[in-house]
């Protein structure tokens, strides 16, 4: 059997590693989604805390 070229070894990453940046992208994605919600929540919650102590 022969050994596989460069370029045949290149051609066989290719779609691995657009996919590994895809999810990188994704995982960037989810971070700032996380960050904003805690965020709100976070608003949220001291707002409740706020509140329920004037009761």
């Amino acid at each position: 059997m022969r050994k596989a070229t460069f370029l045949e070894t290149q051609n066989r990453k290719a779609p691995t590693m657009k996919r590994l940046r895809e999810l990188e992208h994704e995982n960037g994605l989810l971070k700032l989604l996380y960050t904003d919600l805690l965020r709100k929540f976070s608003t949220m919650k001291d707002g409740l805390t706020r509140s329920a102590r004037v009761c």
